[in-house]
């Protein structure tokens, strides 16, 4: 028996074999257990073209079902895989009863993990169940300490008397994209809680928030988080993706009308940050990036780029290269989202 992150309790066949993979964005946590998962991912939930970040290219040529996010989710072509398991992430309730459903009449489980909802509550949670999955309890018990020592680095420094609050607006940023959608305290930004600032955003059910520039402008935030949305020659980053490309893009952003005139933008503290690694099982690292731009002086000593080293070389068969991050800080490492 296996309780998945809905507390639902199934029957698995571990390992699992044949998997259906319906959020591939969830594959580098497969990858961290096990380097040579591919083989045995039969399906996808999504084509992750040549763009998407370097451990998900693994699963090139394997074949589609569609997309449940988008509602294209193909339960027939899914069927006709023979899957013995198959996993996702969180699914609204209509598309869980179908999937559910139908699934069951097979007799195929669906084991649902976390990584972007409530990554604070479920990261570690979520990689327990793959280890279930994958016979690779071990491996995940290892990973599963990697990662709490340190997020933990981070929580207990924040526990520093008088430590100062300053105002964040991590904004949507790519060709097509209205302003000024902001994102609230929700998904993998549940981590701001934790981090001693104040989002702009606030808190809402899940849906970005849309301000005016006049009152961006108003309530001139601290520190602006630029969050990319593409992973092809639309990002912030270009195609191949470079830090120069980057640091470019932000130096464009902050002369840009209205925005220059922002605290953030006049002292230096505007980056851009990846919405991929934000809401992947990586996403922890973007915690040690935030922890980084909003308490300089406390995190002198913190570097994401050496974390996402460690796990490129201990623990991924393909290596995550990224950037995925970037700085106009004075404050910060100049040498965020290179790889060393």
């Amino acid at each position: 028996m296996l309780t998945d992150i809905e507390a639902r309790e199934l029957t698995i066949a571990a390992p699992a074999r044949r998997i259906l993979l319906a959020t591939p964005s969830w594959y580098p946590a497969l990858a961290i257990l096990d380097n040579e998962v591919a083989k045995r991912v039969i399906g996808i939930g999504r084509n992750p073209g040549d763009t998407l970040p370097e451990a998900e290219r693994d699963l090139s040529g394997k074949p589609r079902v569609g997309s449940t996010w988008s509602q294209t989710f193909s339960i027939e072509k899914a069927l006709e895989l023979k899957p013995d398991i198959v996993i996702g992430g969180r699914p609204s309730r209509v598309q869980s009863q179908a999937l559910e459903s139908a699934f069951a009449k097979a007799g195929i489980p669906v084991v649902y993990v976390d990584f972007d909802s409530h990554p604070v509550r479920d990261t570690d949670r979520s990689f327990e169940i793959l280890g279930r999955v994958l016979g690779a309890e071990d491996k995940a018990a290892e990973f599963v300490d990697f990662y709490r020592r340190h997020v933990r680095t981070i929580t207990d420094r924040l526990t520093t008397p008088g430590l100062a609050r300053p105002t964040l607006l991590m904004m949507s940023r790519g060709p097509s994209v209205p302003c000024c959608l902001a994102s609230p305290d929700n998904g993998v930004t549940a981590y701001f809680g934790g981090l001693g600032v104040e989002n702009l955003a606030g808190v809402t059910n899940g849906a970005p928030v849309q301000f005016s520039l006049e009152s961006i402008i108003e309530r001139d935030p601290d520190i602006f988080v630029a969050i990319d949305l593409f992973s092809d020659s639309r990002s912030m980053f270009g195609q191949p993706r470079s830090l120069a490309q980057g640091t470019a893009s932000l130096e464009t952003l902050k002369q840009e009308p209205g925005l220059r005139e922002l605290a953030a933008m006049r002292n230096g503290r505007v980056h851009v940050l990846d919405s991929y690694l934000m809401r992947s099982p990586l996403n922890f690292v973007t915690f040690e990036a935030l922890a980084k731009w909003i308490h300089p002086e406390l995190f002198a000593d913190l570097d994401p780029q050496a974390t996402l080293d460690e796990i490129n070389r201990r623990f991924l068969k393909t290596p995550l290269k990224g950037p995925f991050w970037t700085s106009l800080d004075p404050a910060t490492d100049r040498s965020f989202g290179e790889r060393r």
